[in-house]
Formats: structure tokens, sequence, C-alpha cells
């Protein structure tokens, strides 16, 4: 983890803008492995979730990366720094549900975004060398859930996904809100409000929209790709492509100069 002490593997602001985030964050996890950590354990919980959904009586997809025609290509990306589990449960399954299979369907949709929110929490604040605030992971807990629901509410609208051409213009809107969205994750590690963090994320995207939309292409194919093994999917996919995601929002606002600025929690 950083020191405050410009070593070759972390240089100095000026010099890392002349390289892509992506690359020095591979390089700073080469450096610091224990970056790795928090996501690796994230994917043996989603392992366990998706476990229990196949066993417990409440329906789950699967989801798949074959389809009848041949490869079914995806994009995994949440907005988030997270890793692709096997199996979705859908929320219109929990209703009418009896209390304790309610209960059991909610924790077992809840765990996950738990865990996910605090190993990006922990992961983010140590690649930008900073404390983890009880405040942080709960404003970052919120969000997570914000971008699922929203995710979740698409993908049941069923003329969504019946727009044929038209469905390009709607896919091009979505890429274009995660790319404003992109910092926001690490705006609010870094001690954010969750407003300042949504108008700080959007101006620093400004004149970037290519380059953010390149490595949300790459982050969603890979984690898409590492997600297709049976059973070690979301191992891989949490543990390879989620502590990317992390550190290359903490490199690019360094770069940006983001994390110089105050944090404004009691503004």
């Amino acid at each position: 983890m950083a020191d405050g002490h410009d070593h070759p593997s972390n240089p100095p602001v000026s010099s890392r803008k002349r390289q892509s985030p992506l690359s020095v964050a591979l390089s700073r996890l080469w450096d610091d492995p224990v970056l790795f950590v928090p996501f690796l354990l994230v994917g043996i919980v989603l392992t366990v979730v998706d476990w229990l959904h196949r066993r417990d009586p409440i329906p789950a997809l699967e989801r798949t990366g074959l389809g009848a025609d041949g490869i079914n290509v995806q994009i995994e990306f949440a907005g988030y720094p997270t890793g692709i589990g096997r199996t979705l449960r859908p929320l219109e399954s929990l209703i009418g549900l009896e209390p304790i299979y309610l209960g059991w369907g909610l924790a077992l949709y809840v765990l996950p975004l738990v865990a996910v929110t605090v190993a990006g929490a922990v992961t983010m604040a140590r690649a930008m060398d900073r404390p983890v605030r009880f405040e942080a992971v709960t404003s970052l807990f919120g969000f997570v859930v914000a971008l699922d629901l929203l995710q979740r509410l698409l993908g049941s609208i069923a003329v969504l996904q019946e727009m044929g051409l038209w469905g390009f213009v709607l896919l091009a809107i979505y890429f274009a809100l995660f790319v404003r969205l992109f910092l926001v994750p690490g705006l609010l590690v870094a001690g954010r409000p969750l407003r300042p963090a949504l108008r700080e994320s959007g101006r620093f995207a400004d004149g970037r929209g290519w380059s953010l939309f390149a490595l949300i292409l790459a982050i969603g194919l890979s984690a898409w790709l590492l997600s297709l093994p049976p059973v070690v999917g979301p191992v891989l996919s949490s543990a390879l492509v989620a502590p990317v995601h992390a550190v290359v929002i903490a490199v690019d606002l360094e770069q940006s100069g983001a994390l110089r600025q105050p944090t404004g929690w009691l503004d």
C-alpha cells in the first residue's frame, strides 16, 4: 500500500498522467497483491449463494453464456466493482412468500451486495491510501443497491427487450449513464457525500467519454468471460476483474486530482 512516498510503482501524479489508468492499476495490483483478497472472498460468497439458490424452493435464474444459436456475448458491468454470480433471483419471486421464506430470500439478496460493498470500499481505500470510513461504506452500499434495483427494473420491462434497432438508442443512453457514474464509487469511498460525488464524477467524465467507455467494455467483457466456467466462474470474475475495476477508479481519481480536494463530509 502507498505510504506517501514516491516509489517506482507509485510515481507522482504528473508522471502517472502519461500512462493509462488500466496499466497503472495493473502495476499497482502486481506490487500489492493484498488488493486481490477482499474480492476473492466475495467470489467465495457468490459461489455459496449460487449453491443455496439452486437448493432452496424459491425460483432463481441460471446465467448462461451459450445460447441455442451459439455464444450470447454480454457486457457484465454493474457500475461498481463486483463479481458475477451464476444465478440471479428475481425479486418478484419473493412476493407472497411466508415470512420465513421472505426473510431467507431477502437475506440471500442483501448478503452479496454487502460483501461487494465492503470489498469495494476496502480495496479502493487501500489503493487510495485512505482509511475505510463507516459513512463511506453506507453511502457506497446505497449506491450499489440503487444501481442493482435500476438494472433489475430495466431487465424486467419486456418492451425494452423487444425494441429491435431502437434498442441501440437505449443502449447508448445506458452506457452514457455509466460513463458519467464511473468514478462515483471511488468518490464515495474518498469521503464525498452522494450528490457531490455524482456531480464530480460527471464533471471528470467530460471530454473522456470514449476512454471511459473503452474501460467499461474491457471490464464488462472480461467479467463475462471469466464468469462462464461452472462453479469457479464467480471466484474468477470477482478475484481477477473486480479488483482491477476498483483500483482503476482509484488511479483515475488520483490522476484527475480529485483526491487532493476536501472530502466534504462536514460541508
